[in-house]
């Protein structure tokens, strides 16, 4: 190569360096500007589900000082202090699922190896209790180490559990959950014998607030929303798998090693 072409060539080579340094910082900045925004995001969120459920437990106090001071012969205003008693509680459901679906993408404060097998026995647990959940039955293989955050991977198995409880059709819900090793993560498939999931809806169903069923099924459409916001700020993906009756959640995380 000619001094010349040798010293075209150096200058074209720094060029390049100078423009891929000028995106680097464009799309650290970018980056940087997203975290402040969903930081401000989260804590507005968190702010105003605080500040609103103050006046929501008002109502509920005034209504019960109501009942006590009304006749109990006047079965009408029993009735509108029941109706206005159950919109405050759908109130106060909505924001604790908003207030639970802000944090989720928030950085875990505790990062820890876990025992997948105790994180499950606690979901596990906690849908057994739940209201409105039918009994299900509920089994699982041997489950991994994982790094992770204790409390939202048992809310993400219970909403998940939770799920494949009230929409399945079935005479008894059966849900089976297993892994497998995926490269540097851990697989995990959540199995259910519900009606399946058309594909269209795959996407949809992991958005606030997106339901496929109407009023007959009671739900926010927030928990798989939050489930795949947790798995994701833990390093993880989500998706689901259906084609045919029964559908399979999934999602990884990273291992322990």
């Amino acid at each position: 190569m000619s001094p010349a072409n040798s010293k075209q060539a150096r200058y074209q080579t720094d060029d390049l360096e100078t423009a891929l340094q000028a995106e680097t910082k464009l799309r650290l900045e970018l980056e940087e500007s997203l975290r402040r925004t969903q930081d401000e995001f989260q804590d507005f969120m968190l702010s105003a589900v605080h500040d609103l459920r103050e006046p929501l437990r008002t109502v509920n106090a005034y209504c019960e000082l109501l009942a006590k001071k009304s006749p109990a012969s006047d079965p009408e205003a029993d009735q509108f202090r029941r109706f206005i008693v159950d919109g405050t509680s759908k109130i106060q459901s909505l924001l604790a699922g908003m207030a639970d679906y802000a944090s989720a993408g928030s950085p875990s404060r505790y990062i820890i190896r876990l025992d997948l097998n105790e994180v499950f026995r606690e979901a596990v647990a906690s849908v057994q209790t739940a209201p409105g959940c039918p009994p299900a039955r509920i089994s699982h293989d041997p489950l991994p180490l994982v790094k992770g955050d204790f409390e939202k991977l048992v809310r993400v198995f219970r909403h998940l559990l939770e799920n494949a409880s009230k929409y399945c059709e079935a005479a008894e819900p059966v849900i089976h959950v297993s892994s497998r090793r995926d490269g540097a993560a851990w697989l995990f498939l959540v199995r259910d014998n519900g009606p399946g999931i058309d594909g269209a809806y795959h996407q949809r169903i992991f958005a606030p607030f997106k339901r496929l069923h109407g009023r007959q099924i009671p739900g926010l459409g927030l928990g798989l929303a939050f489930c795949q916001k947790a798995v994701e700020s833990l390093g993880g993906r989500m998706w689901v798998e259906s084609r045919g009756p029964g559908s399979t959640f999934c999602f990884t995380l990273p291992t322990a090693d």
